[in-house]
């Protein structure tokens, strides 16, 4: 076969190893002009499988969904192997753990103001209350623990400065603001 003259189509599909009717296939789309020579036939096929490995020409959608496609299986293997190893969990399981945590500390927390009472006779009752109200804020705060509660560690920083000083704000004598008793140094 010479490589300068016109080529027919099933020539072409047996010298690439293609079907003749892919080889219309890329007539029709315009890869190939119809009356060519092998030579420019192969040198224009080159150059399109060129676009088409490089994600140019025109299948490069399929190219790029390929690629995606390539991802998304390799980040699903990544996150099963993270599992298998224990190294990542469901977040409904955290979500779960968070909430049998928060109740323990919950249940933990609720009858403090009972034991204060009898520990420390000196208390206000407006301290009791007080100490109750703070223990039923914290008390609600854990038993409603969830992962929606996280916050972005930057404005975490800001709010832990200050976390917890309106539970029991000081009054301006240095005491416990209506806690009864003085804090202590």
């Amino acid at each position: 076969m010479n490589p300068y003259e016109p080529v027919t189509q099933v020539e072409f599909a047996d010298w690439i190893g293609v079907t003749q009717q892919a080889v219309s296939d890329m007539v029709t789309r315009g890869v190939l002009q119809p009356g060519q020579s092998l030579k420019e036939w192969m040198r224009a096929y080159c150059n399109h499988m060129r676009g088409v490995a490089s994600g140019r020409g025109s299948d490069a959608e399929l190219a790029k969904e390929r690629a995606e496609l390539t991802r998304v299986n390799s980040q699903r293997a990544r996150i099963k192997l993270e599992v298998e190893q224990g190294e990542t969990a469901p977040v409904a399981a955290i979500e779960q753990v968070l909430a049998s945590i928060g109740r323990g500390i919950a249940g933990k927390l609720e009858p403090l103001p009972g034991t204060l009472h009898k520990l420390c006779p000196e208390l206000t009752p407006e301290a009791l209350v007080a100490v109750q109200r703070a223990i039923s804020d914290a008390c609600d705060l854990a038993v409603s623990a969830s992962l929606e509660l996280l916050v972005d560690p930057d404005e975490d920083a800001e709010a832990g400065a200050n976390a917890g000083d309106d539970l029991f704000p000081v009054d301006d004598l240095g005491g416990a603001a209506g806690l009864g008793v003085p804090e202590s140094p």
